[in-house]
């Protein structure tokens, strides 16, 4: 059952690309008349009937607005894809760059706490202090 259906998938898929491989290589050719099976709904309800019904070659050829897009939206998806820096490894390096910075701020206030303590601490409790010597650097 579930080779069947992916058997059918493919098989729509692939029409579906030799339409438009053939609207692509013919863009001026006259419109087929549709061939409507007579159960077929009239509406789509899905988002792949919507696609597969869609007039793509009336709106390629009538439509300037429709290629417009079509030739932007691969524009931009080329600059997206072979022209931006930004790939997901610098996005990953950002990431660990974010955590890294905040586990060095925190060493570093760690480290000015660490240091304040120790200062408290030898001032009270000097063990190398000799009797009658004068604070160092309490001037």
């Amino acid at each position: 059952m579930v080779a069947t259906k992916i058997l059918e998938a493919v098989k729509w898929s692939a029409e579906t690309v030799k339409g438009a491989a053939v609207v692509l290589a013919t863009p001026n050719a006259p419109i087929p008349a549709s061939q409507l099976h007579p159960r077929m709904m009239a509406r789509p309800w899905t988002t792949q009937e919507y696609i597969r019904m869609w007039s793509w070659r009336h709106c390629w050829k009538f439509i300037p607005v429709f290629r417009f897009y079509i030739y932007s939206g691969i524009i931009v998806y080329g600059v997206y894809k072979f022209v931006l820096p930004i790939k997901p490894r610098h996005r990953i390096m950002y990431t660990k760059g974010k955590e890294d910075g905040h586990h060095h701020e925190v060493e570093h206030w760690y480290g000015i706490r660490q240091k304040l303590a120790d200062k408290e601490y030898f001032k009270k409790y000097n063990p190398l202090k000799k009797a009658g010597e004068a604070e160092v650097g309490g001037h």
